[in-house]
């Protein structure tokens, strides 16, 4: 099972061994060398979060170092992709460079651009089967314009361009989705205690809908409620954002509508550079736990007192 997950700054120096590996069946160990010195320790220490690592049990089996442009707001950049050679031609190349598109559009970004080595027929290849464009250079070679001296005397570009379209906005029939707004907190706090089949409503005050309805999503069937997830963008810690509480009718349990909500989510918070997901939940909550497991969440040992004296919790960790 290969999954992809954000990079982080650690693992630079498992890339950089990768790309010294990867490279030897076409390369010489001293020009393998040379080739890691294009990705030096700051593109994970400040682009770890646009940056994609695919790895399985035996550790890592691919990587793509990007970044969304700080000086061009409607622009991504690829600047470094390298596949285990066992895993070449499986599409696992494709499956990055898709990830980085969905994610690229959904913060804004309508165009991403990535460079490459005239003499890297291979890669001239599969960026124009993924859609890419060259741009017009000085000159041609085999057809393709280059860009003599891109990148300093004699290194010479083959620069590509690729227009995205706007991020899909999923749904899930028959149920029709929206951003909450104040006035939903009464319609909520009214079900949840049926919902739930116990006092619940006691833990969603209505400060959450006010200030956070945003960020927060409400599922409708025929315009009754069906679903909800209230949640917020961390103001303290820029890189979480935080689900406080969420429900789905019993009628529409194992319809796949608390997923949903959940991704819908994740794709809200990522697009706002959110790199980790948090929840909490009660330890004797085992549907909870399950649910968000599945969901990738990893779940701490039961806290004690958590939340006050016999408040113990299970809390919960996802990274984007």
């Amino acid at each position: 099972m290969h999954d992809v997950r954000r990079a982080r700054t650690t693992d630079h120096t498992t890339l950089v061994e990768c790309v010294q590996r990867w490279w030897g069946d076409s390369r010489t160990p001293e020009q393998a060398r040379e080739l890691s010195l294009l990705l030096p320790r700051l593109f994970l220490q400040h682009f770890a979060g646009t940056s994609l690592v695919l790895e399985d049990e035996t550790g890592v089996r691919a990587f793509l170092v990007g970044f969304h442009s700080a000086d061009r707001p409607h622009e991504a950049y690829i600047h470094f992709v390298g596949v285990d050679p066992e895993l070449r031609k499986q599409g696992v190349a494709r499956r990055l460079y898709t990830a980085f598109f969905e994610r690229a559009a959904a913060a804004g970004r309508t165009e991403v651009r990535a460079i490459t080595s005239p003499q890297n027929t291979g890669s001239i290849a599969f960026h124009q089967a993924m859609g890419f464009e060259p741009e017009p250079g000085d000159r041609e070679a085999d057809g393709v314009p280059v860009h003599g001296d891109y990148d300093g005397p004699g290194q010479d570009r083959v620069a590509f361009r690729k227009k995205l379209g706007a991020p899909e906005v999923r749904t899930l029939e028959p149920f029709t989705t929206r951003a909450a707004v104040p006035e939903d907190f009464d319609t909520v706090v009214s079900v949840v205690d049926d919902w739930w089949g116990r006092p619940a409503s006691r833990d969603l005050t209505r400060v959450f809908v006010n200030h956070f309805h945003d960020t927060s999503l409400i599922a409708e069937r025929d315009g009754e409620l069906a679903g909800f997830v209230i949640g917020f963008l961390s103001p303290s810690r820029p890189d979480e954002a935080y689900i406080h509480f969420t429900g789905v009718n019993p009628a529409w349990r194992r319809t796949g509508l608390g997923r949903f909500l959940y991704e819908r989510f994740f794709a809200m918070a990522r697009a706002n550079g959110r790199t980790v997901v948090k929840a909490i939940t009660s330890p004797q909550n085992a549907r909870s736990i399950a649910f968000h497991q599945a969901l990738g969440f990893t779940p701490s040992d039961p806290i004690t007192d958590y939340d006050g004296p016999s408040l113990d919790r299970v809390t919960f960790r996802r990274e984007l």
